[in-house]
């Protein structure tokens, strides 16, 4: 037995002595006609902890909302055009819900002190007050009005049409990963189809590549995008309910299996500049998955890069077209066909077209 295990044993025991001790004494004095508890009101001390429960509770909700600040998202700063409009809604809807939450607490506990029973007090009967029925009735219904219509017209700001000129981004989950998808040169993206995934020749997508409008689409593994730039993503799953999630920019929005889904926004933060802020070298944007799907569900994670644009398009120049991939890793020697038709061969035509967005 180790000596922190012996040291928990023994306060276990030292407790229960105390106890046995205490109530020893107690039945003493009762043997001897003296209940040591017979001054004590009870309904006094019940409207002093109704107070001590109201102060503590005031001081813990916010120590510890001060302790957990610098690790819940709703303290860290939106770092996307729409994320700001949404931090601010978030910020006016929590105020007001603080606000009422606080009050009525301190008005239920102070009231269980104030009016506590006491010899001689009788209990007011006081069923119905038409005044006061029209007020808490009026007043919740006029404010949360408000802030539904306040959120009615930010969702559709935001759910509208990406513009034309936007980054196109395919992102498709699976048990238990994220596969990013980039459209070539051609900005096209090929069919894929799940009668075309073969897991053994490394075509997880499931790439018709009859189709050649797809020989010259990106596969990667994290996500990299230009700052102040439009970004739309389309998200696919192959098996189950995922939710691609990226928090600092307030993105969320469902995975859904046979019905592609997306979002786009604005970022307006790079990855070097958020080092900066956090002090923190090493920080990474990522996305991640917001619903269970599984065993491995944790493991659902995707470095997102953002930077300025001519390391973006730096970055796309450097990566290769999947079909040439796939042709090398399956032996096969087609580069004739790996473009398609009208498209340069050069991956620098990708940076081009997306410099002229």
């Amino acid at each position: 037995m180790d000596g922190t295990t012996l040291i928990s044993v023994a306060q276990v025991f030292l407790g229960i002595i105390l106890l046995l001790v205490s109530l020893n004494l107690y039945l003493i004095l009762r043997l001897k006609e003296i209940d040591p508890f017979g001054s004590w009101n009870p309904n006094k001390i019940n409207a002093g902890l109704f107070m001590v429960f109201l102060v503590g509770g005031l001081i813990a909700a916010y120590a510890s909302t001060q302790a957990w600040s610098e690790h819940l998202i709703f303290f860290q700063p939106a770092v996307s055009e729409h994320g700001l409009e949404i931090d601010r809604m978030m910020r006016n809807t929590m105020g007001i819900a603080l606000f009422v939450t606080v009050l009525t607490n301190i008005l239920l506990f102070y009231y269980a002190w104030r009016y506590q029973a006491k010899p001689g007090r009788k209990a007011l009967y006081y069923p119905h007050n038409n005044r006061l029925e029209v007020v808490w009735t009026v007043v919740p219904a006029v404010v949360l009005t408000l802030l539904v219509f306040d959120g009615v017209g930010v969702w559709h700001n935001i759910m509208d049409e990406a513009p034309e000129d936007s980054i196109q981004i395919e992102v498709n989950g699976k048990q238990f990963d994220w596969t990013v998808r980039y459209p070539g040169a051609d900005m096209e993206y090929g069919e894929t189809h799940v009668s075309f995934i073969d897991e053994i020749s490394t075509n997880t997508l499931g790439f018709n590549f009859e189709d050649k409008r797809g020989h010259d689409d990106l596969v990667v593994r994290e996500i990299h995008v230009p700052v102040n730039k439009d970004v739309n993503m389309t998200i696919r799953s192959r098996d189950v309910l995922h939710s691609a999630t990226l928090a600092h920019f307030r993105v969320k929005m469902d995975a859904v299996p046979g019905m592609p889904t997306s979002f786009h926004f604005k970022p307006l933060v790079t990855t070097a500049e958020m080092r900066q802020r956090t002090g923190n070298p090493d920080f990474n944007y990522e996305m991640s998955c917001q619903q269970i799907c599984g065993g491995g569900h944790w493991n659902m994670r995707l470095v997102v890069v953002v930077e300025s644009e001519a390391e973006y398009n730096a970055w796309i120049a450097q990566q290769q077209p999947f079909y040439a991939q796939w042709q090398e890793m399956n032996g096969a020697n087609n580069t004739a066909e790996a473009q398609p038709e009208g498209a340069s061969s050069d991956a620098v035509a990708i940076a081009s077209i997306a410099t002229a967005q």
